[in-house]
């Protein structure tokens, strides 16, 4: 008997070659029908055959799905045919906008090997095309302006398709069909090359032109997906040294494309899971541990050091677009740099405007193409910190805008998340899904704040929200993001509501591990700072909360700190307050004289005594309890580094020396607080102190002090999980990537027989901050 299926996919079925797949197995298997994009709301298809090949359709439906397609649900309804079709074929897109629609939005697509052919043929009409697609592959979030995902809803719509290209087009078996981003060297954008002063320099190639350019050392933007890179060689240090000076970025470090992980491999340790992520369609920065031996590494030692000073590490990922393939091809270089051409803070350039204005002091050409970007997306950076335990550093390109899924909330609401200061995303939430924007950066600047706005208000087009029910942000009364939200609030006629910024690391944890709203757990919170309910600095804290709320149970005791944001970036400050209760003036300036204080500013006598004298006073001073500030000053006592020029430098430099021994150890030493059982830190920078003049080795020491962070605080949090009977007890903030002290946090939890929750799909950090805020305030609403 023959009859008929309506079929409802959602999923990432929009953008990935979802719907020539379709037509393919429905003919295969003699089907009759359509597939059509439902513009917001997935994927109807319809099928008219006998039951049992219906069913054979959908079971290799699912089997054989393209390798970036994924079916979250598939609805069946049965009915008699009405209406005999006589074929099966591709309908045009609905434009319909669904109510509370939750599409999965398409993030960009690396290019797949299939292109890679087309491009590296000669016989190919894609031979040497630095913009060649298909429906596999290729830009999706940074060119689409609307929904449903196609052409004329895309930056490509500047540049018709010639009758060639067209033909594949609309051709259901080939495959570029209705691949939204095909074009040609007759029909698609094009690449020119510039001197700095923007002069056009003629080139029947200009990719290849480029290449040789950067092959002889010359430093050169390169106009990509979702921004701009500056590339240099790395078989010389020169031009690496030479950006480092033009950019005055002196410890930054740089991230690097190489073309083949054969060539990775002799100069990194990766292993199969790094290597598969590598490889990924996503294509992300990965943090890899550099060899010790370096013989047979086609990059100098030299380089690297100044690719990566004073770290252990090298972010590292693989060609993704069509340009970086043409930029290997004719360079006999194993890696470049490929470093974001912004200055840290400001946004990603991605206008030839931009390009030419702001970087002619620090590139020697530019690589540009005409073919618009309307959604910045900077390079995602991903580190594991376990065996198979990847993290985000930076969630972005060939993640965003896919949304999180998380059921653990309830349907109705539609609220806004503004996000934090540093590294802020922010986050929309809308029926049981999480949208997160692309990595925004530093909000404290009014380009980064326009560039907030832009990318929440495109997010509200695709998803078609005309309403809010609610708009979260950050306690901290003074910064931007909470002006905006402020004006988000009033624009649209809905309630704030102020998260604190740890709750919200709990809060995104819980996100992250898809536990419901009633869930409660013991969560360890360390990073360098979050305003606090006392209105003090907080950044190593104990809490029990779930989505709707928390209490304070511990942590890190609290020290005055002098100067503000100073005290970020100069460890000797932390150094002087943490250990100014217990040691003399004389006894700290024998640890750290001649330690930068600020700019031009070094401790000395009468330096410190100014310092000391303001903090009895409480003036200029902040009272903070950051396991960042704690890892600083360790850093500064153990000689490793004395100053933030990044955020994160010195931890992560006490991170790269480190190498255990088993036999030296700081142990910890509780004390009370008014919020309870606490970490005296003063005493273990006394004991650190003590090893150090006893003579145990620098890397010894600073393993010791940060496994002696990890175990402290999983003791305090094992012990309140205990008394409160959780189960669970978690570990959010920046300081859950650094990788010594994760390991002893989780080794600790299991060995007291509690589960350990840590992230997997959010980041820890602040990137991560919007979605717990996110989160928290639906639960608080509803």
């Amino acid at each position: 008997m023959v009859i008929e299926a309506k079929v409802h996919v959602s999923g990432i079925v929009q953008g990935v070659g979802f719907r020539p797949y379709i037509y393919r197995l429905a003919v295969r298997h003699g089907l009759r029908g359509y597939v059509l994009n439902l513009g917001d709301a997935g994927v109807r298809i319809v099928l008219q055959g006998r039951k049992p090949v219906i069913r054979a359709f959908l079971t290799d439906m699912r089997s054989h799905l393209p390798s970036i397609a994924r079916i979250d649900t598939l609805d069946i309804e049965w009915s008699e045919i009405r209406s005999i079709l006589r074929s099966f074929e591709i309908k045009k897109s609905s434009v319909n906008r669904t109510v509370d629609a939750t599409p999965d939005l398409p993030p960009d697509i690396a290019i797949c090997d299939d292109c890679v052919k087309d491009l590296m043929s000669p016989s190919s009409r894609w031979y040497h095309y630095p913009f060649t697609s298909c429906a596999a592959c290729g830009p999706r979030f940074s060119t689409i302006t609307d929904l449903p995902y196609d052409r004329p809803n895309t930056t490509m719509i500047d540049f018709p398709l010639c009758d060639t290209c067209n033909t594949g087009y609309t051709d259901p078996l080939d495959r570029r069909y209705h691949a939204q981003t095909t074009a040609c060297s007759k029909c698609g954008p094009t690449y020119g090359l510039f001197d700095r002063l923007g002069a056009e320099i003629t080139s029947e190639s200009p990719v290849q032109t480029a290449s040789e350019i950067i092959k002889s050392g010359y430093v050169v933007a390169v106009h990509g997906i979702g921004g701009t890179h500056i590339a240099t060689a790395t078989t010389t240090p020169t031009p690496i040294r030479e950006l480092r000076r033009r950019k005055r970025r002196h410890q930054r470090p740089f991230a690097i494309m190489v073309n083949d992980v054969t060539i990775l491999k002799k100069f990194a340790v990766v292993d199969e899971f790094e290597e598969r992520l590598l490889q990924s369609w996503r294509r992300p920065i990965v943090l890899l541990s550099r060899l010790k031996n370096l013989d047979d590494s086609p990059i100098p030692e030299e380089s690297l050091d100044l690719i990566s000073p004073g770290l252990d590490t090298v972010g590292v990922m693989l060609p993704y677009a069509p340009v970086h393939h043409l930029l290997f091809e004719s360079t006999e270089e194993p890696a470049l740099v490929m470093t974001s051409a912004n200055p840290s803070g400001v946004p990603m350039y991605v206008t030839p405007q931009e390009i030419r204005g702001n970087l002619r002091e620090i590139i020697d050409y530019a690589l540009i193409h005409n073919r618009r970007i309307h959604q910045r997306a900077d390079d995602s950076v991903v580190k594991l910190v376990g065996p198979g335990n990847p993290v985000f550093i930076r969630r972005a390109r060939g993640y965003v805008p896919e949304p999180l899924h998380f059921g653990g909330m309830i349907e109705a609401k539609r609220v806004l998340a503004v996000g934090p200061e540093e590294k802020a995303t922010a986050a929309i939430y809308q029926k049981d899904r999480v949208y997160l924007t692309q990595h925004i950066g530093d909000t404290d600047n009014v380009e980064s704040l326009d560039f907030l706005l832009h990318a929440i208000r495109h997010l509200f087009h695709l998803l078609d929200i005309k309403e809010l029910d609610g708009v979260a942000h950050d306690l901290h009364p003074e910064f931007l993001s909470t002006d905006l939200a402020r004006n988000l609030s009033h624009e649209y006629s809905t309630q704030l509501v102020p998260i604190q910024h740890h709750h919200a690391h709990l809060a995104s944890l819980l996100v992250d591990r898809n536990c419901s709203v009633d869930t409660s757990i013991v969560c360890i919170t360390a990073d360098g700072f979050g305003y606090g309910s006392d209105s003090t600095a907080w950044g190593g804290e104990i809490l029990l909360g779930d989505l709707r709320g928390f209490s304070r149970v511990g942590g890190m005791k609290a020290h005055r700190l002098s100067g503000g944001d100073l005290s970020a970036k100069y460890a000797a400050r932390s150094v002087i307050g943490i250990l100014q209760n217990h040691l003399s003036p004389e006894e700290i300036l024998e640890e750290i004289a001649g330690a930068p204080l600020g700019n031009h500013l070094l401790v000395s006598e009468a330096a410190l005594n100014t310092i000391l004298e303001a903090s009895t006073k409480h003036v200029g001073t902040v009272l903070s309890s950051s396991a960042g500030r704690f890892l600083d000053a360790a850093a500064l006592l153990l000689d490793v580094s004395s100053k933030n020029g990044y955020d994160g430098e010195c931890p992560m430099k006490l991170e790269a020396v480190a190498q255990e021994q088993s036999d030296i150890r700081i142990e910890p030493e509780f004390v009370s607080s008014d919020h309870g059982t606490v970490l005296d830190t003063t005493e273990s920078l006394i004991q650190l102190m003590d090893l150090k003049r006893k003579g145990a080795h620098r890397r010894a020491l600073a393993y010791a002090v940060q496994s002696h962070l990890g175990v402290s605080l999983a003791e305090l949090a094992c012990d309140v999980a205990e008394d409160k009977g959780v189960t669970m007890v978690g570990f959010s903030g920046g300081v859950a990537l650094n990788h010594i002290v994760t390991k002893h946090v989780i080794d600790l939890i299991e060995s007291r027989g509690l589960k350990p929750l840590i992230h997997r799909r959010v980041p820890p950090g602040d990137g991560g901050i919007s979605v717990g805020q996110v989160a928290s305030a639906v639960a608080q609403l509803s």
